[in-house]
């Protein structure tokens, strides 16, 4: 750890020595962080962003077999299985990459924090633009970061199968959202500053997929057999009974 701390500490005095200024150093260090691993995060935001609109496709007929079997919770799964399958789709695709990011990114946050903090002294006599000193929290700043963090979670490409799991997903933002201003309100802003710049530039990447990356939908017509197979099914059911 003290060798990647060590690693970051040395690009900050890098970025220090070319621009002659800690704020800007800071703020292009998130943006060369943010630049290494954008090509992971490039691919694990489209993955996901494809999981959306798939999901979006099949969430009524979701929503119907869990209102038709929701008391017999084995033939439920069997028949999701079943959907999944005949789709190609798979529900978990996406969490390998999601969890190698934050593999990644943890130990980054990690390492320029301490770097930020080893350097601290010099940073107490250090101003940018209005923030009086990096070494110390600033208000302004720190709301900045807040919103980026909720611009983030808001971002993110998302999938749910009912609207149950929509609302308790955007609370457990909320609840992170909140943890995070708690947690690191105290900060120096020389760190807020960095992670400020770090998310705005997946803000930014995340934007552009939305906007021009096209992703694949579920097969319409094998959704559309799926559905009839299923009404079928109903019909014969409730012509037994």
């Amino acid at each position: 750890m003290d060798l990647f701390v060590g690693i970051f500490k040395a690009l900050l005095n890098y970025l220090n020595g070319w621009t002659n200024d800690y704020g800007w150093a800071l703020i292009l260090l998130g943006v060369v962080t943010k630049s290494i691993i954008l090509p992971l995060y490039v691919v694990q935001t489209k993955v996901m962003y494809e999981m959306q609109v798939k999901m979006k496709s099949i969430q009524p007929y979701l929503l119907n077999l869990q209102k038709k079997y929701k008391d017999n919770p084995q033939l439920l799964v069997e028949k999701q299985m079943n959907l999944y399958k005949t789709l190609g789709f798979n529900p978990l695709q996406g969490c390998f990459t999601s969890l190698l990011l934050s593999f990644i990114q943890i130990p980054i946050l990690f390492a320029v924090f301490f770097a930020v903090k080893d350097e601290i002294k010099i940073l107490e006599q250090i101003s940018f633009l209005w923030i009086k000193s990096l070494a110390k929290p600033d208000f302004i700043l720190f709301a900045l970061y807040v919103l980026s963090m909720y611009l983030s979670f808001k971002i993110t490409p998302t999938s749910y199968s009912t609207p149950e799991e929509k609302k308790n997903a955007e609370s457990m933002q909320l609840i992170m959202l909140g943890t995070f201003a708690i947690l690191f309100f105290s900060f120096p802003s020389a760190f807020i500053l960095y992670w400020f710049s770090f998310n705005v530039i997946g803000i930014i990447a995340g934007w552009l997929i939305y906007k021009f990356i096209k992703v694949e939908d579920v097969d319409k017509e094998k959704l559309k057999q799926l559905e009839k197979e299923e009404e079928k099914s109903a019909k014969l059911e409730n012509v037994g009974t």
